[in-house]
């Protein structure tokens, strides 16, 4: 015996017919703009894709110059010497290709790094602070922004300033800065003391780099200094 189907039922029923049928009208008499809306979001998501692939292609060219550059600025070890051989001049010019064409992206930021090098090799001092102040200030704590603190860091030691470098690079191994890394500014220490002629005081700090940090990067160097002052 069949089902029995209740008014209630008839009415949802007859309720979700209507429905539907306004809403077969309703697209029946908007199909263009619908259309042209639903082609619109199309084209957004193309174009968005479009630039996403040309952003992604762009990096990969300036980390591929930017990695010439690089290997031009540093070249071979001499087999005799072990120092670079380098050819800074022709690195210079592919630094500023890298700065040109690719504006204010990481790979723009490291070469702009690189150029600071070359100016304090070339004794050029206040245009390589420049730089490097400018990198500092506008990359924070990422690791552009690093290197170019430590670069100043070093700047500021050869200039006379190591007491008040000090004092910074105590406020990084107490985690009061995070300019540098703990381990980074560690070593730093260690070397401003060998420079000021305090071996003992510069052993304490390579110590303290050696047991609290035995996977960084300077742990080889903080064990040879270690050798070094016994």
């Amino acid at each position: 015996m069949g089902r029995r189907i209740t008014r209630k039922q008839l009415k949802k029923e007859d309720e979700f017919v209507s429905t539907m049928d306004a809403i077969i009208h309703w697209v029946y008499e908007n199909w263009r703009p619908l259309a042209a809306g639903v082609a619109a979001v199309c084209v957004v998501a193309l174009l968005g894709w479009g630039a996403m692939v040309w952003t992604g292609s762009r990096a990969k060219e300036a980390s591929i110059l930017l990695q010439h550059a690089v290997a031009t600025y540093e070249g071979e070890p001499d087999p005799t010497t072990g120092v670079p051989t380098g050819d800074v001049e022709a690195a210079e010019e592919e630094l500023r290709q890298v700065v040109d064409h690719y504006g204010r992206s990481d790979q723009a930021d490291m070469a702009r790094l690189f150029l600071a090098r070359i100016a304090l090799g070339r004794d050029q001092t206040e245009e390589a602070r420049t730089a490097l102040v400018e990198l500092a200030q506008r990359r924070g704590d990422d690791v552009i922004g690093r290197l170019a603190n430590l670069d100043l860091i070093n700047l500021r030691i050869a200039s006379g300033q190591a007491a008040e470098v000090a004092g910074e690079l105590e406020a990084m191994v107490t985690g009061q800065s995070t300019a540098l890394p703990r381990d980074v500014a560690l070593y730093q220490l260690g070397e401003l003391f060998i420079g000021e002629g305090e071996p003992e005081r510069a052993a304490e700090y390579f110590q303290k780099l050696a047991e609290e940090f035995p996977e960084s990067p300077y742990l080889p160097a903080a064990q040879r200094r270690l050798r070094e002052l016994g």
